[in-house]
């Protein structure tokens, strides 16, 4: 039930922001949300290779805005201004 409505969601808020639904980022949505704690672009994207949620790390690159504007993910700065993210359970 949760997935469904985060998909909903992302669906919503992809036509709030011009753009349009794909699997691939609905799978990295799903990735997001099975992350636990702070975790870096590359810790996403090797937990979304091991899903087979995507292909290519630009997919992540691509879309980690549209996340963090949409709500779904947090974006902090470690120590050494190093970009952390974090998963927003809506």
């Amino acid at each position: 039930m949760q997935s469904e409505v985060n998909v909903e969601s992302l669906r919503d808020h992809l036509r709030e922001l011009g753009h349009v639904y794909t699997i691939e980022r609905e799978n990295l949505l799903n990735t997001i949300y099975s992350m636990d704690g702070a975790y870096s672009i590359s810790e996403l994207f090797q937990e979304a290779r091991k899903q087979d949620a995507i292909h290519a790390k630009s997919t992540i690159f691509r879309n980690m805005d549209i996340f963090l504007k949409s709500g779904f993910i947090k974006e902090h700065e470690s120590p050494g201004k190093r970009k952390i993210y974090e998963t927003n359970y809506l």
